[in-house]
């Protein structure tokens, strides 16, 4: 039997306890709320019991107290003891009336059982996903014998990890990684802080950095990790190469099954990702100031060059994707020598000169005409 057909039979605990369930009404998007919408419209009958369990779920998330595991355990316990000690006392009233009256009590009381259980799987689940993503909380799962390196002193430190690979700890931060660093099929590295990295190419051996639940994972390059002080803000900038970051939600830390990939981005030199572990969002921007990455001497000095010889010289230096209008910029030219400028002071000159803006989106440039809508 599919679980289409299993819904058929649940009961409002049933519906409660369901983890997809739950997962819709808490955290909707478009595939659950396809699915379930479509599973509604199919079967009007339940609508009713799913509609009972949802208001259950939803009042448990916006009213949720301040209930430790032992505290649910004994309440559950307290009302399964009531229960019994009710069906142990004889009926004061006789008749249908007050077995039914006593029927309607017990149920009353069971619903209860479910709301304490269900607001504790709840508390549990949210909580699971926030703390497994911490830096003390994967070093504490971790099976394996961790090596520990804090920066106490008031400058920067330099390490070196096992395979080559160097790092710049800023003060106050810490990494951690495994005795057997250098022999396990993956280089994990779990960093809280900030810390520099330039990591040993080794195409076999993946590296892979764990910052309060975002992944960075590279093979060969150079790389900045920056976290604040609660956790909450990660931004990873590459300097050279190509980096994949990704957000990653996991009730089995350390990167074990149990876990699913929220986003995903892949990062070249310039480029910075930005994540927030409190709406779990990670967008692509640039660094706040893009050096020259072209191993080729780049000349900056135009005359009456064609703007997209001038952009397609600046992207290439720059390793950046510059995106901008054929139609209403291609006919212009571009005459100056820019060889001392930032990126964005170039960009601004050319833009100015040209009659033109542009914008940072997704880690490219986008350039407009001012003549035409953005």
């Amino acid at each position: 039997m599919n679980r289409q057909d299993e819904f058929k039979d649940f009961t409002v605990a049933d519906f409660v306890w369901d983890e997809d369930f739950r997962n819709w009404v808490l955290s909707p998007d478009s595939e659950s709320d396809s699915f379930w919408q479509g599973w509604l419209l199919e079967n009007p009958e339940k609508k009713p019991v799913a509609y009972e369990a949802r208001q259950i779920i939803s009042s448990l998330r916006i009213k949720e107290p301040e209930l430790s595991e032992e505290a649910i355990s004994v309440e559950i316990q307290n009302i399964l003891s009531t229960i019994e000690e009710r069906e142990a006392r004889p009926l004061k009233k006789a008749g249908v009336l007050a077995f039914m009256q006593d029927k309607r009590w017990q149920l009353g009381m069971v619903a209860s059982v479910i709301i304490i259980v269900a607001l504790g799987l709840i508390r549990y689940n949210l909580k699971s996903d926030k703390a497994a993503n911490t830096y003390q909380d994967l070093v504490h799962s971790s099976k394996e014998h961790l090596t520990e390196t804090v920066n106490k002193s008031a400058l920067a430190q330099n390490v070196l990890l096992p395979d080559g690979s160097k790092i710049v700890l800023e003060k106050g931060s810490k990494i951690s990684y495994s005795a057997l660093f250098n022999q396990a099929a993956e280089r994990k590295l779990y960093l809280s802080g900030t810390a520099s990295f330039e990591v040993a190419k080794n195409p076999a051996k993946p590296f892979l950095v764990y910052t309060n639940g975002l992944i960075t994972k590279v093979l060969g390059t150079k790389f900045i990790i920056k976290s604040n002080d609660l956790g909450q803000k990660v931004s990873v900038e590459v300097l050279s190469g190509i980096v994949s970051v990704y957000s990653y939600i996991d009730t089995k830390p350390n990167g074990e099954s149990g876990g699913k990939k929220l986003n995903t981005l892949i990062l070249t030199a310039n480029q910075k990702a930005n994540y927030s572990s409190e709406d779990k969002t990670l967008m692509a921007t640039l660094v706040p100031n893009p050096l020259v990455v072209s191993s080729q001497t780049m000349d900056f000095k135009f005359k009456n060059a064609p703007i997209d010889s001038v952009f397609s010289t600046i992207g290439k230096a720059y390793g950046i994707n510059i995106i901008y209008d054929d139609k209403s910029l291609a006919k212009r030219t571009f005459t100056a020598t820019l060889t001392t400028e930032t990126m964005y002071e170039k960009l601004d000159i050319i833009c100015k000169t040209i009659n033109a803006g542009y914008e940072v989106i997704d880690g490219k440039i986008i350039v407009y005409s001012n003549n035409s809508t953005k």
